[in-house]
């Protein structure tokens, strides 16, 4: 089925930048390396490396300015792109450690200051799904589950970019998994649990299976409040992939 563009979605560490950029494309590519010889029929190539290129294309504004100075000269982010969007538990998203390779503003002189970027990966890329559109949880939730019809032992990943929340608790977001739809025989995950954050603070955090562990069939979410006062809140997007 169609998807309408204008859905897109794209977190950056503790922002979502979405609201700056009207274009977004995801690149996978692969290296290959020709081994064509003399009286072949066709062309041969072996398989080399595989990579992933973000470009985004919008307009400036000095919050997303912030952001992306500081993307920039970092060293690395959490970056989740979301081709048609995050407005439901299960939409499609790429999970990327990213290092931002260009950094461009133009100011024409009858129109909008505009910007672009583009990061590469940094190693493997989740093909994952939301588990938590970006929105405001109040005290300690427990999420929807989500079938994915299969369990897998190949690793898993998960980003989780926190752009705000009230009070003086803390808290902390981790997955679980279960066999039963029903969660009857859940548990956390192991490694599953992100650091704990501040109430009113913002972050983003990755976390990484092991290559082979194993994460069942049904997942969800829970975060968990520590301290503060009732009616405390998060606001969070949280995605997740099976590699």
């Amino acid at each position: 089925m169609a998807k309408a563009g204008k859905t897109a979605e794209l977190w950056l560490d503790a922002v979502d930048v979405s609201q700056y950029f009207n274009a977004l494309g995801v690149a996978f590519d692969i290296d290959t390396a020709e081994t064509s010889t003399f009286k072949a029929t066709y062309k041969t190539f072996i398989e080399g490396l595989p990579s992933v290129k973000v470009d985004a294309k919008g307009f400036y504004d000095l919050t997303e300015d912030a952001q992306l100075t500081t993307f920039l000269r970092n060293g690395g982010s959490t970056l989740t792109a979301f081709p048609a969007g995050a407005v439901a538990i299960g939409d499609l998203g790429r999970l990327i450690e990213a290092h931002e390779t260009s950094l461009v503003e133009s100011s024409p002189v009858g129109g909008a200051v505009l910007v672009s970027f583009t990061a590469i990966s940094n190693g493997i890329v989740g093909i994952g799904q939301a588990l938590h559109i970006l929105g405001t949880d109040v005290n300690t939730t427990t999420g929807a589950t989500k079938d994915d019809t299969a369990a897998t032992s190949t690793g898993w990943r998960a980003h989780l970019h926190v752009t705000g929340g009230t009070g003086g608790g803390s808290w902390i977001v981790k997955l679980q998994d279960a066999t039963a739809a029903n969660f009857s025989d859940g548990a956390d995950v192991t490694g599953g649990a992100f650091t704990s954050v501040a109430g009113a603070a913002t972050a983003s955090q990755r976390l990484v299976g092991a290559s082979g562990a194993t994460l069942r069939r049904y997942v969800r979410y829970v975060a968990t409040r520590t301290g503060g006062a009732g009616g405390d809140s998060i606001t969070f997007g949280l995605a997740y992939s099976r590699n």
